[in-house]
């Protein structure tokens, strides 16, 4: 018998939301003041049927122990924490999101205010950033003395759970996830005899589960190395990833590049930064579940190396400089340069969120977010054991 009925929430009970207690001593980029304080607007807020129909009432997660942002949790009538419809969830983030367009943040000095928008990483301008960053770690490669080569890898899963339905679309992503922690030090195998940074990036499929791509720059114009050499790389992802199968999706041949077969690699990257140039809101409702899990399971969309970090701190220290092109040497030349950001005597002070042109006040460094495991169910979502 089909155990779909006990994914949906359709007939769950009214929930006692989890606030955040705003434990974190950080700058808060991610946890504006709760929309739950006034800031919903049921008449953009998105109905069930908006939604896939195989999405419409699925919780987000089932896993045990799966932590999820307090916002996409509640507590039932048995006590139990457990997740909430994604429809209720996309919901979430969408206010969370416009809240941001209501809200920035107050700077202090020397009695002086000023103020800027509060920013998060589903803006439009925020994927300029990262293709920025992508574009000047393409040219710190290209600068270094050996040259450099460039890989690409791609780890997924089924979309589809042992029962034949749709997997919870966050236990799907942080499967694909777990994969990729295990298949990160095989990489590093495969390539210790050279040296190399990554960038690794998060892409929506049309349906809005989610797969990585790891971008590898190796330092070296001629490396021997072949498709074929990332085979334990891809093995060590499907055994750590309950949904993934080796043949087809993770042969070498059909998931990973190398060398010429990637032109541009930072705009080729950034096709998959889905709010490139464009209000998150306005996208597909299937690119918008994407983004949903990955602000609810706390997953980051775009993520680099140590090393790759420091590559793009030279390129940018070139480019403010006013540093052409034919002046520059290789990446080593300035590996111990000074970093350009300092401390300008600018105290955050205060968030600011106007709502109904009445301003609210929060204190900047009560943020972050915060996370709460559910209790779930091991055999409502059972992944698919692939081969």
């Amino acid at each position: 018998m089909s155990n779909k009925n006990s994914l949906v929430g359709a007939n769950a009970p009214d929930w006692d939301e989890i606030d955040p207690d705003g434990s974190s001593s950080r700058l808060t980029q991610t946890n504006r003041p709760r929309s739950a304080k006034g800031l919903v607007n049921p008449e953009i807020e998105l109905e069930p049927n908006e939604l896939p129909h195989d999405k419409r009432f699925d919780r987000i997660s089932v896993e045990p122990e799966r932590k999820l942002r307090d916002e996409c949790v509640h507590l039932t009538q048995k006590n139990e924490t457990q997740s909430r419809p994604l429809v209720d969830c996309v919901n979430e983030w969408r206010d969370w999101y416009r809240g941001y367009e209501q809200s920035h943040i107050e700077f202090e000095k020397d009695g002086e205010t000023v103020r800027a928008p509060l920013r998060n990483s589903y803006q439009p301008d925020y994927g300029k950033k990262d293709y920025a960053k992508l574009k000047d770690l393409e040219r710190g490669a290209e600068r270094h003395k050996d040259g450099s080569t460039t890989v690409m890898l791609t780890l997924t899963g089924s979309h589809v759970n042992a029962n034949g339905e749709p997997r919870c679309i966050a236990d799907h992503m942080r499967d694909v996830q777990g994969g990729y922690n295990a298949a990160r030090k095989r990489i590093a195998d495969v390539l210790s005899d050279y040296d190399w940074e990554y960038a690794r990036v998060w892409e929506p499929h049309k349906d809005g589960y989610g797969h990585l791509h790891i971008a590898i720059f190796i330092f070296d114009s001629d490396p021997e190395i072949t498709k074929s050499d990332f085979e334990p790389v891809m093995r060590s992802h499907v055994r750590n990833c309950k949904p993934a199968g080796y043949d087809p999706a993770h042969k070498p041949e059909n998931a990973v590049s190398i060398g010429g077969d990637i032109e541009n690699l930072g705009s080729y990257i950034c096709e998959y930064i889905g709010t490139f140039g464009e209000n998150p809101l306005e996208r597909s409702i299937e690119e918008q579940i994407f983004y949903t899990t990955t602000w609810a399971t706390g997953t980051q969309k775009v993520t680099f190396s140590n090393g790759a970090h420091e590559l793009m701190k030279i390129e940018q220290f070139r480019r403010e400089t006013g540093l052409k092109p034919e002046d520059r040497g290789s990446a080593e030349d300035e590996s111990e340069h000074e970093e350009i950001d300092e401390n300008t005597g600018w105290e955050a002070k205060a968030i600011c969120t106007v709502n109904s042109r009445t301003p609210h006040y929060n204190d900047p460094t009560s943020g972050g977010v915060d996370m709460t495991a559910i209790d779930g169910s091991d055999t409502l979502d059972p992944p698919p054991e692939r081969e």
